[in-house]
């Protein structure tokens, strides 16, 4: 008995994983388990990067560890730099991360802030600071941290941010709070440093974002955007229903909820779109880009994310951070070269490096030196980051499963074996309402939902759907440890419909 498919559909099939979870972004995605592999969060400082891997361990790599910014208990002029990641020590169960010129900050899922690197104005926020002689730079007390320390007073925080030489962090409230260089005025008149956190005059707090000299933008939940203007708050005006803001080294950027970018914040004259203009407060768009779904900013020009997931910028190319394969600037928007399928950008106002994940769980990086793989030179186009020793090669053409428009992430990656593309098992089973059983005695999958109960043998070209045999096109396989099974099968037995967009290698399932 042959299964009745519409033989214009694509072969593929799906492993076996175990549990998943669906969160939440301006794309929708839904994550698979945690594993040893993989990369699910990322932060770039002034001249070093963070990146938290899918086993929720946290990972630095970069310049000026004589700061003790990578966090590994080192610091001091013979501490060594890190071409690829290492990991940060003591400790664990991150949830969010965030970085500043030297000095880098992570949330704990008990909401606690702990941060370590520079400390010169009290940027670290244990009650302390990095004294330093007038003139000479030479260091009187050096209280820069090398491990992770707890930042005193700080809970209930769910986001970070780090600055030149400050910090700062947002609670569950929507209230955020500082400390570092914010320099207040000492009874004797002389300034002094706020070395652990106060809270700033704002409030209903979305995200913010801060670049080169410390510029702070705030985006509130309403969508409007606010800074300080000498302790004052100040409304930008002309920006409403923006979702995303960066601050780069001069111009700072919103991303309106139409996909449309804003560029406002600097004197003088400069380039939109080629065109020379008066930069002054009033925003202007950014022409030549459109269905933005993301920004960021380098201290050159910003970062976007569209929503095809494929990454341009435009601006100054200092360190390369164009991604374009030369140190040209571009005025107009330009495509980062050979990135697709990302799910998540990063970049600092402070720097010149950006870095992206892909939505395998791949992690690129470009632009100046130590980006990560293993050499000092400057990256002009994306390179791979490996986030271990037997990471395998990621494929250049990356196949995508969806289901319901939710994009699926899996432990092993979709790959085509004799013309037929084999993705993932188990998640598409449980997601579309499916109950799933292993034996492993057996090598042999049973699922049921309904009425409804399949099986399938590894190896076996016979499955049975309701106890009537079916011949498949390709017979369930193992591929390192996960058993994969024909989907095409799976889906319309249970119901969901199945189709293949060839120019970006995407499987659709569409549940009924």
């Amino acid at each position: 008995m042959k299964f009745g498919i519409n033989p214009n559909l694509l072969r593929f099939t799906l492993p076996i994983t175990l549990a998943f979870t669906f969160i939440n972004s301006f794309l929708p995605e839904a994550h698979a388990e945690e594993n040893g592999t993989g990369w699910q969060d990322i932060a770039v400082g002034g001249t070093f990067s963070l990146a938290i891997k899918a086993d929720g361990s946290l990972w630095s790599w970069g310049e000026s560890n004589r700061y003790g910014i990578l966090g590994n208990g080192e610091k001091g002029n013979l501490a060594a730099n890190a071409k690829v990641p290492v990991k940060v020590q003591g400790i664990d169960h991150v949830k969010a991360i965030g970085a500043g010129a030297m000095h880098a900050l992570a949330v704990k899922a008990d909401g606690t802030v702990w941060t370590w690197g520079d400390n010169t104005d009290g940027q670290i926020g244990d009650g302390t600071e990095t004294l330093r002689e007038t003139g000479s730079g030479k260091a009187l007390t050096d209280n820069n941290r090398e491990l992770p320390t707890q930042v005193k007073g700080l809970s209930h925080v769910v986001a970070v941010w780090g600055a030149w030489a400050r910090s700062y962090a947002i609670k569950d409230d929507g209230t955020l709070w500082a400390w570092g260089g914010l320099y207040y005025k000492k009874a004797d008149g002389s300034t002094g440093n706020y070395v652990t956190p106060v809270q700033l005059r704002f409030q209903n707090v979305a995200t913010i974002s801060t670049g080169y000299g410390d510029n702070l933008l705030v985006l509130k939940k309403d969508g409007t955007v606010w800074t300080q203007d000498q302790g004052t708050v100040v409304q930008i005006a002309g920006l409403s229903d923006i979702t995303a803001i960066a601050a780069g080294g001069t111009d700072s950027y919103a991303l309106q909820k139409n996909g449309t970018v804003w560029m406002f914040g600097s004197n003088g004259r400069g380039k939109i779109a080629g065109e020379d203009v008066a930069k002054t407060a009033s925003p202007q768009q950014i022409q030549g880009i459109q269905d933005v779904v993301d920004i960021r900013a380098t201290g050159g020009g910003p970062l976007f994310l569209k929503k095809d997931h494929t990454v341009w910028t435009s601006g100054k190319n200092t360190g390369g951070q164009l991604g374009i394969g030369s140190y040209e600037n571009s005025d107009t928007p330009v495509q980062v070269k050979n990135l697709t399928k990302i799910n998540k950008i990063a970049a600092h106002g402070t720097g010149f490096r950006s870095m992206a994940i892909r939505e395998d769980g791949t992690l690129w990086a470009w632009g100046n030196g130590f980006t990560g793989d293993g050499t000092e030179w400057y990256r002009t186009e994306p390179v791979w980051i490996k986030s271990s020793e037997s990471d395998f090669t990621p494929p250049t053409d990356l196949i995508s499963v969806q289901l319901d428009g939710a994009v699926l992430h899996f432990e092993q990656q979709p790959t085509i074996i004799d013309g037929s593309t084999l993705v993932p098992l188990r998640k598409i089973f449980e997601t579309l309402g499916a109950e799933v059983h292993w034996d492993g005695a057996t090598s042999t999958v049973t699922a049921k939902k309904d009425k409804h109960t399949i099986t399938l043998t590894v190896g076996n070209q016979i499955a049975t759907l309701n106890g009537q045999p079916i011949h498949l096109d390709t017979s369930p396989t193992i591929i390192n440890g996960n058993t994969l099974v024909p989907v095409r099968f799976i889906a319309e037995s249970l119901g969901a419909r199945v189709s293949w967009i060839s120019e970006t290698k995407t499987v659709q399932l569409t549940s009924k």
